[in-house]
């Protein structure tokens, strides 16, 4: 029998490519939480990684759309009558000249406070997410997180986390090196040479890298490689792909411009120009770790945020 304890929660997780919040009410069987229904997700495209990444502090425009940002979400926690409500910031914010500034004027405005964390308990989150949707026992998985601003790589065996890193290698700051380097998207294979050292080495240095079953891509940027996997491949399962389907989305949107990305395949622009080092940087680590299919349960660290506030 279901108990009336049933409660809203919230959960803000500000990316370095956009701030989200999900809303959900927890289900409870026995006073245990057992499932997470999701009521509301909303996403503002917020790039604070695009000023922190070229080492500027954040801008006043990002911030003020920030700060209207938290005021909508400060509504929406008083509708919903929400019990309680976590914000964590990643990279971005980690790195930003100005965090305490963000910070504090987010507070003051909205009252809702915001914590910074770093890049294993990131990675902690979003294991904590994947646990609830997918059967990890008995196996060896790799978790790929893609950001904006960072990669999160977890190794799992039997259901436990025995390895996991975080990376500064995000898509956001990819696209801000070619930037820096005056290069455009053909040359994002060069460009990404730069970055791809530490995690071929994480990924050889891991002792159960050779029998990885398959990996579990998490994010916004997995969900919409998803998406093309429907609207470029015409194939009628998107929860999984496989890398050779990989290899065939990059090889068609490469050859489409960023405006076709949007007015023909429906893509926001800020997905449309950070999707191409998302699909370079899935790929890669999926060879490094010779597993040939990644499955995508469609959750992510808001989901892991949520759970963090039942354990």
């Amino acid at each position: 029998m279901m108990s009336s304890m049933n409660k809203f929660f919230s959960s803000i997780d500000i990316g370095s490519n956009g701030i989200r919040m999900m809303i959900a009410e927890v289900i409870f069987e026995n006073q245990k939480p057992v499932r997470l229904n999701e009521v509301k997700k909303i996403r503002t495209p917020v790039r604070l990684g695009k000023d922190v990444f070229l080492d500027q502090p954040i801008s006043e425009q990002n911030i003020v759309e920030s700060i209207e940002t938290f005021l909508h979400f400060k509504n929406l926690n008083q509708k919903y009558q929400i019990s309680k409500c976590r914000a964590v910031a990643t990279s971005a914010l980690r790195e930003a000249k100005n965090k305490e500034d963000f910070i504090n004027r987010i507070e003051k405005t909205s009252g809702i406070k915001i914590e910074l964390i770093d890049g294993l308990e990131e990675a902690r989150l979003i294991f904590l997410a994947i646990s609830k949707e997918v059967s990890l026992q008995n196996v060896t998985t790799v978790l790929i997180d893609v950001g904006g601003g960072s990669v999160e790589i977890t190794f799992c065996e039997n259901g436990k986390s025995i390895s996991s890193q975080s990376f500064p290698i995000g898509t956001v700051r990819i696209l801000d090196h070619l930037i820096k380097r005056k290069l455009t998207e053909p040359n994002l294979k060069v460009v990404f040479g730069d970055f791809i050292t530490p995690i071929a080495k994480f990924v050889a240095n891991t002792p159960t890298n050779d029998n990885v079953a398959f990996a579990v891509g998490t994010g916004g940027n997995l969900e919409c490689m998803s998406r093309l996997k429907l609207d470029l491949l015409k194939k009628t399962t998107n929860t999984y792909l496989t890398l050779s389907e990989l290899v065939e989305i990059y090889e068609k949107l490469s050859h489409m411009s960023i405006e076709e990305r949007v007015h023909k395949l429906k893509l926001r622009p800020d997905r449309a120009d950070v999707i191409l080092p998302a699909i370079l940087t899935v790929k890669t680590i999926m060879r490094q770790a010779q597993t040939q299919k990644i499955l995508i349960p469609c959750v992510g660290l808001r989901n892991g945020v949520l759970w963090s506030m039942l354990e």
